[in-house]
C-alpha cells in the first residue's frame, strides 16, 4: 500500500495537518485505536479475574499474544518480555536494580548522544554509590568508535548503556560490532540498548547482538502511550532484586528470601497491567508486520533525501547531520532565527516539527548549539508535507517572524 496516510484518522480531523515529529511519538493508525476501544467496550475485565469465563480468556489471550509478537520482533522468548509504564520507567528500574551489584569505583559508560531517560537514572545511581560515569568516544560519523574501546573498557566497567539510533541526530550504532568488542575485553560487562528510535524500521536480534537488556516505548511503534517494553536476558533477570511489591505479584518478600529465582515479568509487572495499552500494542505490531520494516525504512529514506534536496534551496540553512549515515531524522537551524520561534511559526501554519535539544542534554557539545530544529518522518508523510515546510521557511526568510 502506498497511501499510508489514509490509515491515520487524525488527518480526517485535521485535513491540512503536516506532522514531522515521529521521532518524538508516532501517530496512531485506526487499527490501534480500534483495539484500545475493543478492550474497554467488549472486555473491560482485569486479568487477575481468573475463572472459566470468556472475558478473562480473551484478555489473557491478548496479553500472551502481545508478548509473543514483541518477542518474535527481537528474537527473544515471550517470558522474557515485561510490560512497564514507559521506556523512561524501564531505564529507572534497570538502574535501581543494578545498583545492588555496583561498588564504589565501578564504571558506567554512556555516550554524549543519549536521551535523558538513559542518562539521568545512571547518574543518580552513580552519585549514590560513588561510581564513575564516563562517555564513550564517537567517531566522525557520531557513532561509537569501536577502535577506541580498549582505551575505555576494563574490568571495572560494569555497565555500558547506549542508543541504537540517536533521537537527536538519527545516527545508527553498529550494535553487534560494539558489543563483541566490549565483551572481548570484559565478558561480565552488562550491555543495555535503547531501541526506542529503531524498533519500527530495523532488524533487531538480541542474540546476534549479545546484549543483556533492551528497552523501547509503545508510542514510538505506532502504539499507545502509557506502555513500554523491557527485555532482559534470562541470567540477568534472575539476578536482579525485587523492587516492586503488591497486587498481582505472584511473589512476596518472604518467597524471595528463600533464594528462588524468577524471570522479569514476575518482578516488574505488579498491580493491574495497562490492559488497553497491551491491546493497542498488539495491534501496532500486527500493523507493522503487515507492512514490513524494510518498506518503512525505504519510505523514510526517500522522504529524507527529498527533504535534504529541498532544504538546500533555502538560504542560510545549517544542517548538522546531512553527511551522516541517517535514515529518519534531519537536524538543522535556520540561521538568524531561534529554533523555538521557527517551531511556533510553523505550528501556526499546521506544520508540526520539534525545536530544542530533544531531551539530549549533551547535544550542544556535538553541534555547537543547545537549540536546533528536527524533522522526522512516519508512514503517513508525503513529499507534499516537506513542500509545505519549505514554504513556511521561505516565508520566514522574507520578513521578520513578529510580522508573520
Amino acid at each position: 500500500m502506498s497511501n499510508f496516510r489514509c490509515l491515520f484518522p487524525i488527518f480526517e480531523q485535521h485535513k491540512g495537518l503536516v506532522y514531522l515529529d515521529s521521532a518524538a511519538t508516532n501517530l496512531k493508525p485506526q487499527t490501534v485505536i480500534d483495539a484500545i476501544n475493543d478492550y474497554y467496550q467488549k472486555y473491560s475485565i482485569n486479568f487477575h479475574s481468573k475463572g472459566n469465563n470468556f472475558l478473562f480468556k480473551e484478555v489473557w489471550k491478548n496479553i500472551r499474544e502481545t508478548r509473543q509478537l514483541v518477542a518474535r520482533k527481537i528474537n527473544a522468548q515471550s517470558e522474557e518480555i515485561s510490560f512497564v509504564p514507559s521506556a523512561t520507567y524501564a531505564f529507572n528500574i534497570l538502574a535501581l536494580s543494578c545498583q545492588k551489584f555496583l561498588e564504589a569505583g565501578d564504571k558506567i559508560f554512556l555516550t554524549h548522544l543519549e536521551h535523558s531517560s538513559n542518562l539521568y537514572p545512571w547518574q543518580a545511581v552513580a552519585q549514590k554509590k560513588k561510581l564513575e560515569i564516563d562517555f564513550l568516544p564517537l567517531n566522525e560519523n557520531l557513532i561509537i568508535d569501536v577502535s577506541q574501546l580498549p582505551d575505555y573498557i576494563d574490568k571495572k566497567t560494569k555497565i555500558v548503556s547506549f542508543f541504537h539510533v540517536s533521537n537527536s541526530l538519527g545516527t545508527i550504532n553498529p550494535v553487534a560490532e560494539i558489543t563483541q568488542r566490549i565483551k572481548q575485553i570484559n565478558p561480565n560487562c552488562l550491555i543495555i540498548l535503547d531501541a526506542c528510535q529503531s524498533i519500527t524500521y530495523t532488524s533487531t536480534d538480541i542474540h546476534e547482538w549479545n546484549i543483556d537488556a533492551l528497552v523501547f516505548s509503545g508510542h514510538k511503534v505506532y502504539g499507545p502511550t502509557g506502555i513500554g517494553v523491557l527485555w532482559l536476558k534470562k541470567g540477568l533477570s534472575e539476578k536482579l532484586p525485587h523492587l516492586l511489591w503488591g497486587g498481582g505479584g505472584r511473589i512476596d518478600p518472604d518467597t524471595e528470601t528463600n533464594g528462588q529465582n524468577f524471570l522479569s515479568p514476575n518482578k516488574f509487572e505488579v498491580g493491574t497491567l495497562p490492559l488497553a495499552q497491551i491491546f493497542g500494542l498488539k495491534a501496532s505490531f500486527e500493523f507493522l508486520n503487515k507492512i514490513n520494516y524494510s518498506i518503512i525504512y525505504q519510505h523514510q529514506n526517500k522522504l529524507r533525501n527529498y527533504a535534504l534536496s529541498q532544504l538546500e534551496k533555502v538560504k542560510n540553512i545549517l544542517i548538522y547531520n546531512q553527511n551522516l549515515s541517517v535514515n529518519n531524522i534531519i537536524t538543522f537551524n535556520l540561521l538568524g532565527y531561534h529554533a523555538h520561534d521557527v517551531v511556533d511559526y510553523c505550528g501556526k501554519n499546521n506544520v508540526i516539527l520539534r525545536g530544542g535539544d530533544f531531551c539530549c542534554p549533551h547535544l550542544s557539545k556535538l553541534i555547537g548549539t543547545n537549540s536546533a530544529l528536527r524533522i522526522s518522518f512516519g508512514l503517513h508523510n508525503r513529499s507534499e508535507d516537506i513542500d509545505k515546510l519549505i514554504k513556511c521557511l521561505q516565508k520566514i526568510k522574507k520578513k521578520p517572524l513578529w510580522t508573520c
